[in-house]
């Protein structure tokens, strides 16, 4: 599309796609290429009991940009909601789109963040409110995912990008009983070598050191949620944009922007 023929909301929401696209693109190949690799060692108590503890180690850091695109993406993305509002209410300088997570704060909200706002645009954003499309858990849907994350990094500090062990498992030969004394999964990774958990392993019978396999994954976290979420955050935008522009709720067959 021509951008000039583009609204303002509509490029603010195409140049924050953009970058979600380049940060996802970026982690994908960082979880793909080995930047961490696994290992371990083992300990003889005996020959029926063995001591596992498995190691990560960072062999490439995250790229400093991460939490800074993570941020601009995240402002593009919310102050398209705004420009869509301001848009609807005939240019009234105070609006802005209303995100709450109850009933009670969006009835509280003050007069002129939707002033101007036709009757069926305001119907359509309380439509879209979190506590409105979550009621079990408000704060886990993308449009308050949206909102946090915006006002942090607005208003506090860069969004915090971590890896983190996201499976864990030993493989284990016929007999063997084991369990962990430390855990792996969840754990945060950083730079250097670091221990990540350990595995007691025992068996009447002696146990050879091939017996135990140890299997473990990693993924990248953005302010400890994975990246994934990111998708979820433009797609609900996508729908609301849509909505509050064209008056009528997003069609079934409308490719979405990141598929």
């Amino acid at each position: 599309m021509d951008p000039v023929a583009e609204s303002s909301a509509q490029r603010k929401f195409d140049r924050g796609v953009g970058q979600v696209k380049t940060l996802l693109a970026e982690v994908e190949a960082y979880e793909a290429g080995r930047a961490i690799v696994f290992s371990s060692e083992i300990e003889r108590l005996g020959p029926t009991e063995i001591l596992l503890r498995s190691f990560a180690t960072e062999r490439e850091s995250q790229p400093v940009h991460w939490p800074l695109l993570a941020g601009e993406a995240m402002q593009n993305l919310r102050a398209s909601l705004d420009h869509s509002i301001y848009a609807a209410s005939g240019g009234k300088e105070r609006t802005q789109f209303p995100i709450y997570k109850n009933a009670e704060d969006f009835a509280a909200r003050p007069r002129s963040v939707l002033e101007g706002v036709p009757e069926a645009t305001v119907v359509a954003i309380e439509r879209s409110q979190p506590y409105e499309l979550a009621p079990e858990n408000p704060t886990a849907e993308p449009l308050y995912l949206l909102r946090e994350l915006s006002n942090a990094d607005k208003h506090r500090v860069l969004a915090t990008v971590t890896a983190a062990v996201q499976h864990e498992a030993i493989g284990i030969g016929e007999g063997i009983a084991g369990h962990f004394e430390e855990f792996a999964t969840g754990r945060p990774l950083g730079p250097g070598r670091r221990r990540i958990s350990v595995y007691r392993a025992t068996r009447e019978s002696e146990i050879a050191a091939e017996e135990l396999e140890p299997m473990f994954s990693y993924e990248v976290l953005l302010e400890g949620m994975r990246f994934s979420m990111l998708k979820g955050i433009v797609d609900r935008v996508f729908q609301i944009l849509t909505e509050v522009e064209t008056g009528e709720p997003l069609s079934p067959f409308v490719p979405y922007p990141l598929g």
